[in-house]
């Protein structure tokens, strides 16, 4: 049997989460495995239509949203104005690429979301928190690079 599903464990009284994706349970035994997957079709179709969106051709771009709600049983999606498709783009991508690889992270720092996402649900949240440290070692071997500010 195989089950791709999440989980959870209470620890002091409160349930916590997590995922355990493309992991293989074998009936009868206590071994476990875990599928390696590095290329998705649903991310292709999901990098097509934020391109699609950003190029102007909406209508592909929704064509490519729906492939990926049809396949999970879901209806079409409403948005049809460009901000809103990007915005629907980017919760499909939250959604089927959870726990995969950072995805979330990586798309919220490369779309300039970080801030506005992260903000409003962290109170601790700064700006420079979405800024990785430049290694001091490059630093001295480079005189024209300055540390990012927070670090």
């Amino acid at each position: 049997m195989i089950a791709y599903e999440t989980a959870s464990t209470i620890y002091q009284g409160t349930p916590y989460y997590y995922f355990s994706k493309y992991k293989q349970k074998l009936t009868n035994t206590t071994a476990t495995g875990e599928y390696v997957t590095y290329l998705r079709l649903a991310e292709q179709y999901l990098i097509r239509a934020e391109a699609r969106a950003k190029q102007g051709n909406l209508a592909g771009a929704i064509a490519d949203i729906n492939v990926i709600r049809t396949r999970a049983g879901l209806l079409n999606t409403t948005a049809v104005l460009q901000p809103d498709i990007l915005l629907a783009i980017e919760q499909e991508r939250r959604i089927e690429l959870f726990g995969e690889y950072g995805h979330r992270w990586n798309d919220l720092r490369r779309t300039g979301r970080a801030n506005a996402v992260l903000g409003a649900l962290k109170t601790t949240w700064t700006a420079n928190a979405a800024l990785y440290p430049i290694p001091k070692t490059e630093i001295q071997n480079n005189s024209n690079l300055t540390q990012n500010p927070g670090y």
